[in-house]
């Protein structure tokens, strides 16, 4: 069997309802195969060119188009694209199976189908269409209904006879088959609790042909009322929705039953598929137009034209965004927490170092006991002298208080000399942090010098000290300096 597939479409090549079955024909038929397929596709105008000529000219083209090009599977796009085939298969593609899409179930079950004919069927109804119709007019009381004279149209005809039993409850407004000047007058002025119900208009009563979609378009510019449609291709155009078929699964279905014809099942043990290609969808511009809720919608009810959120929009740019966030608030935590752990580990050392120059001054004041003793020992023996030399002027008469003034003097200055001794022992022991301030080392050395002379002297060492005329001025702690030269001096 050669591998593949002529499409006959029942429309012109502008429908957008062709254009969605092609695309998601070819992509399944093509996936579904090893091998390449070749799809040939032929656009037949019945609903604008439906004359016996017409149908002549169709069989002469595409007889000739096609004498060299074998055809595996023949693809009925269409109620009356399917009515030509059968007529004109034995003529042009004698026992080529033909596999149909997007029938209505009363043509199928009219044109008594032979054995090697399959395909799918689907049903839009009146009934639907009402249902719509209530569900977007609260308190509906009529219907205007817009498009071609049914008769003209192979998968609405029924409505003929479905009207009729809604005629009790509900009053028809028939603008079918009528110019489009005077539709969209009538349009315009439709009483309250109207909807309108959209079939398509291929050929207005004018004579004037249009694009299905491109009609509607015009239709609802100057509507007052709602419009009901029940095709997907006129989703966007003004219409506001309702029971919608769709091309897409009805294409992937065909697609699958041309595959099993062409990989070699014969199509008579291949049933017809009924499917359910209807679900309601609305514009959700439509709805906002009419103010009618969503709420009021039927379940699982497709919203399409809705504007996304912020959310819908950027989610994966706002996770990524939430992400680095969280990933630096980590890292600044994290450094935070080695900071002060430094910090911590910082201060424990320095504690710990103050403990060790405590201990060394400590160790180093031990050390030099003796010379503090015997620095101590000289300002107090004069302190004692000068004492009991005051007591022996002040018990004389009269007392020389010159001399006494001398001696308070020579007191005076002894016991400045033991303070300082001792605040330089208090200092060597003092715990304490680290005090930076100006010092002239001079100075520091000259305080050393006197804490170990008494020591040098019993040791039988001579110091001797080059003592600079200048300042010699640094920023230190005075304690912690005084340390290291005594234990330079002592080592």
């Amino acid at each position: 069997m050669p591998r593949s597939v002529l499409i006959l479409d029942q429309s012109d090549a502008d429908s957008a309802w062709y254009a969605a079955f092609s695309s998601a024909f070819r992509s399944s038929l093509n996936a579904g195969s090893a091998a390449r397929i070749s799809v040939y596709a032929e656009h037949l105008d019945l609903s604008r060119f439906g004359s016996p000529r017409h149908d002549a000219l169709l069989r002469t083209y595409l007889r000739e188009k096609f004498r060299e090009k074998p055809i595996g599977v023949l693809v009925a796009q269409g109620s009356s694209a399917l009515e030509f085939v059968m007529q004109a298969r034995q003529e042009l593609w004698p026992g080529v199976p033909v596999v149909f899409a997007a029938v209505d179930e009363e043509t199928a079950t009219r044109l008594n189908l032979p054995p090697d004919v399959t395909g799918t069927i689907y049903q839009l109804t009146f009934r639907n269409a009402v249902s719509s119709a209530q569900v977007l007019v609260p308190h509906l009381k009529r219907t205007a209904l817009v498009g071609d004279p049914l008769e003209r149209q192979a998968v609405r005809r029924h409505f003929k006879e479905e009207i009729p039993l809604f005629a009790a409850k509900f009053e028809l407004i028939d603008l079918t088959g009528l110019p489009m000047t005077e539709v969209r007058k009538r349009v315009a002025v439709l009483p309250d609790r109207t909807a309108i119900i959209y079939t398509a208009i291929n050929v207005d009563g004018a004579g004037v042909a249009y694009i299905p979609h491109e009609a509607l378009g015009a239709v609802a510019e100057v509507a007052n009322r709602p419009i009901v449609i029940d095709v997907a291709t006129s989703i966007g155009y003004g219409g506001t929705g309702g029971f919608i078929v769709t091309a897409v699964p009805v294409a992937e279905d065909v697609a699958q039953l041309a595959l099993r014809i062409l990989n070699g099942e014969h199509a008579s043990q291949i049933p017809v598929v009924k499917g359910s290609y209807t679900r309601p969808i609305f514009d959700w511009r439509q709805l906002r137009r009419w103010n009618i809720s969503e709420k009021s919608l039927p379940p699982g009810s497709e919203i399409r034209f809705r504007p996304l959120t912020m959310w819908e929009q950027y989610r994966w740019q706002m996770i990524a965004m939430v992400a680095a966030l969280l990933i630096q608030a980590a890292m600044i935590a994290a450094l935070l927490f080695e900071h002060r752990r430094r910090r911590v580990a910082e201060l424990e050392s320095r504690r710990r170092l103050m403990e060790i120059a405590h201990m060394d001054r400590a160790m180093t004041a031990g050390v030099m006991s003796a010379s503090v003793t015997h620095e101590l020992r000289q300002p107090l023996t004069a302190i004692l002298i000068n004492t009991r030399a005051a007591e022996a002027l002040l018990a004389a008469n009269p007392p020389d208080l010159d001399e006494f003034k001398e001696i308070l003097a020579d007191i005076r200055r002894d016991d400045q000399r033991a303070g300082e001794i001792i605040g330089h022992l208090r200092g060597l022991l003092k715990r304490g942090e680290l005090r930076l301030q100006d010092v002239d080392v001079n100075d520091v050395i000259q305080d050393v010098i006197h804490i170990v002379e008494p020591e040098a002297a019993r040791r039988g060492v001579v110091l001797s000290v080059d003592r600079r005329r200048t300042a010699l001025a640094v920023r230190a702690d005075q304690v912690h300096l005084q340390q290291v030269m005594l234990n330079l001096a002592i080592n």
